[in-house]
Parts: structure tokens; C-alpha cells; sequence
């Protein structure tokens, strides 16, 4: 197995999905203050299908408080797959996409950890005919999750970024469009 230099992220497992739904979870609390879930419910893939079922809507369900910002349309949510801090962003051609990015500071577990959260997208996912592909660098790991180019395409990015490391997971517009 190669050596790759990717962010640790031991504790944002997929099951991390958490929302302010009637949804039990049970937190921890990570190296950054960052409080986030770390067990596996019985609705994770409920969850991720919510999400993919919210792209047609612009993931109105789950927008919140509008983000103040001049050069985009972005809100807050109330669902968030990893981190504490997920948005939906409009593009110019009026395209949603939701996004959830975390900071990390150490890279422990880094790979491992990013296989998991992959290999849970996997088993929501590939059920229903969805495919996967994952690249892999001496500082990044890639899965992408797509099913036609109609339907949103899923991906989760861990990356160094300066001094840290980041993991990203982001539900955007289709190939297709």
C-alpha cells in the first residue's frame, strides 16, 4: 500500500449524518471543537437519499439562514453530512449544489478513515446502480458517486491544504447539465 499524505478524519463517519430532525445522535468531540456523530443509524441511507431527492427542490427542505454574502446565493442547513458547517449554493445557471467542508489537523487514520466514509456511500449508493470511481495522489483522495447524467453526482475530497487537511463532500449538478 502506498503512503499518502491525506487528512485524518477518524470521526466523520457517514453515519455523522445529523440534522435537527427527530434524529438520536451521539456525539464526540474532535480536535477542532468540532462536535459531530459518530455512530451508525438505522436512516443513513435515508438520509443520503433525502439529499439527492432535495437537488431537484434546491435542497429548499433543509436551507436555513441565508449566508450574507454579495458574490453568491448560499445558505446555512440543518443537515449535515460531516463538520458542523454545510451550505447550499446556487450557481449563475441557478443550479444548487450542497456542500460540507471540515478542517483537520492531524492526519491520522487519514486514508482509513476516508475509505469508510466511501465504502458507506458505497453501500447506499451502488444498490441502486450508482458507480464509483476514486483517485488517489500523494495528497488527495477522490470518490465520486454517479448514477446517469440526470442525477446530482456525489463526491467526498480529503486533501492537504497548507499546513492541514480538509474533507469535503458535496452533492452538485449532474454531468449532463
Amino acid at each position: 500500500m502506498k503512503n499518502y499524505i491525506i487528512p485524518s478524519i477518524v470521526t466523520f463517519i457517514l453515519a455523522g449524518c445529523t440534522s435537527k430532525t427527530n434524529q438520536t445522535t451521539t456525539t464526540t468531540t474532535t480536535t477542532t471543537n468540532q462536535s459531530v456523530k459518530t455512530t451508525v443509524t438505522p436512516d443513513e441511507c435515508s438520509t443520503i437519499n433525502n439529499l439527492i431527492n432535495g437537488y431537484e427542490s434546491g435542497f429548499n427542505s433543509i436551507k436555513t439562514d441565508k449566508v450574507n454574502n454579495q458574490f453568491t446565493n448560499q445558505w446555512s442547513t440543518n443537515t449535515h453530512m460531516i463538520g458542523a458547517n454545510c451550505t447550499v449554493t446556487l450557481n449563475k445557471s441557478e443550479q444548487a449544489s450542497y456542500q460540507c467542508q471540515t478542517p483537520v489537523k492531524t492526519q491520522t487514520q487519514t486514508i482509513k478513515s476516508h475509505q469508510k466514509l466511501a465504502k458507506q456511500l458505497r453501500q447506499c449508493l451502488t444498490e441502486t446502480g450508482w458507480l464509483e470511481s476514486q483517485k488517489e495522489t500523494a495528497s488527495s483522495i477522490y470518490s465520486t458517486f454517479v448514477l446517469d447524467t440526470k442525477t446530482p453526482v456525489i463526491t467526498l475530497a480529503t486533501n492537504q491544504e497548507g499546513n492541514g487537511f480538509s474533507t469535503r463532500f458535496e452533492i452538485a449538478p449532474p454531468l449532463g447539465l
